[in-house]
């Protein structure tokens, strides 16, 4: 007759229990990971914060109603822009046009553009007239690759206009 095996393990102490163990190393890896992008939020934080958020709120009633008078103005603003290269200098050129689409001569023209992850790289651009009706230009660079929101604003007298557009700075060729 054929002697059948008998299993000596005690399973009555937890830590000898493979299954047991199994879970004690899955729960310690899953802390140690939230351990570890809790610590790095904290540390990388780029502090994008509006210091002043709720005046701001509370002004989106005059930007609404900015947003409804250009629309009424029909202003057009017609920004040439080219595909941006880290650190290389590129022209942008704006063509001003009025309801009829006829070109008309602003005061001053601003190119501003913000980095949304580091806010001291924040800058903006003075663009000049090409001497041709409603044609601005200007050199500029973005010193680094990844996301730029960029806003073109117009002044004449005392309307002002502004589009705005979020881009992608590539690598130097």
């Amino acid at each position: 007759m054929a002697q059948v095996k008998q299993d000596t393990r005690d399973w009555s102490v937890a830590w000898k229990n493979p299954f047991v163990i199994a879970w004690f190393v899955i729960l310690t890896i899953v802390l140690a990971v939230n351990f570890f992008m809790v610590s790095m939020a904290i540390v990388t934080n780029p502090g994008l914060v509006v210091e002043d958020f709720y005046e701001k709120g509370k002004n989106m009633e005059a930007v609404l109603i900015n947003r409804k008078r250009m629309e009424e103005l029909g202003w057009q603003l017609n920004v040439d822009l080219p595909i941006m290269s880290e650190g290389k200098d590129q022209t942008v050129k704006l063509n001003v046009l009025d309801k009829e689409n006829k070109p008309f001569d602003v005061d001053t023209a601003v190119l501003y553009y913000y980095r949304p992850s580091d806010k001291n790289m924040d800058g903006e651009v003075k663009l000049t007239s090409t001497g041709n009706a409603g044609e601005y230009q200007a050199t500029f660079q973005l010193p680094l690759k990844g996301k730029w929101d960029l806003m073109m604003e117009v002044h004449k007298g005392d309307l002002h206009y502004n589009i705005g557009r979020s881009i992608m700075v590539q690598d130097p060729e």
